[in-house]
């Protein structure tokens, strides 16, 4: 009887916010993945660790996900290392594939997942926080009010397209753009039009919050979670 392949969230970095679910999941399962080739320096590996210390006696898949835009690079890639993950869950063994966040948000999974399910295999996803409703709650603000929107943005898009949305915006893998995408956040927050907030390393000892525009560092960090939140003048 075929295995079970796990999509499990950990959350943002704060181990104590992963779910009842995801440890119980990750110490039943006979096989971790990882995203990582160094499990030491694979941030979901680290979150789940102090949690579920069982980790490090299992029998651990790591693999590096190559981070590039090139089409048949990356499916060549995820192709290969879901040949490795398919061979062990057709021998039965369940299958933990750790992600930082939430398996269903801009996860390297998501990928895989699509490729078991193709053949038929199990799947079950397990939810974590997220790193823009952790950063929120770090930055002690409230994404939606009222009726407001919320807009999750990729900052490798059109950016000024995206701004024009109505509701509150999360910028995400904002990376070598983090500079480009402040020149843009600036003058509107001067003008009063939105607050801006951004978090580093969400839930980590490294955390790092900052409150305007001007004050995001320019240079590229990966963990980083920029909220715009539209400022709604109430008629008088």
């Amino acid at each position: 009887m075929a295995g079970v392949l796990f999509g499990i969230g950990v959350g943002p970095g704060d181990p104590e916010m992963m779910t009842l679910k995801a440890v119980k999941a990750i110490k039943e399962a006979d096989v971790i993945c990882l995203p990582k080739a160094n499990k030491d320096k694979c941030r979901a590996y680290q979150i789940a660790l102090p949690v579920v210390p069982e980790l490090k006696f299992k029998k651990t898949i790591s693999l590096d996900f190559e981070m590039t835009k090139d089409a048949e690079i990356i499916e060549k890639i995820h192709k290969e290392f879901y040949g490795k993950y398919k061979q062990l869950i057709l021998e039965g063994y369940n299958l933990a594939f750790l992600t930082i966040g939430d398996p269903t948000i801009y996860s390297t999974f998501g990928y895989i997942m699509k490729l078991a399910k193709k053949e038929g295999l199990e799947v079950e996803v397990i939810n974590g926080i997220t790193s823009f409703c952790g950063s929120a709650a770090s930055a002690g603000i409230v994404l939606c009010e009222d009726e407001e929107n919320l807009h999750i943005i990729s900052g490798q898009g059109d950016i000024d397209k995206e701004l024009e949305a109505s509701g509150t915006k999360i910028i995400m893998k904002s990376g070598r753009n983090i500079a480009e995408i402040k020149e843009k956040l600036i003058p509107l927050e001067e003008a009063g039009k939105v607050s801006v907030y951004a978090v580093i390393d969400c839930g980590m000892e490294t955390e790092e919050i900052f409150t305007s525009a001007m004050t995001i560092p320019d240079n590229s960090r990966y963990m980083m979670t920029i909220i715009v939140k539209e400022k709604i003048r109430k008629e008088e």
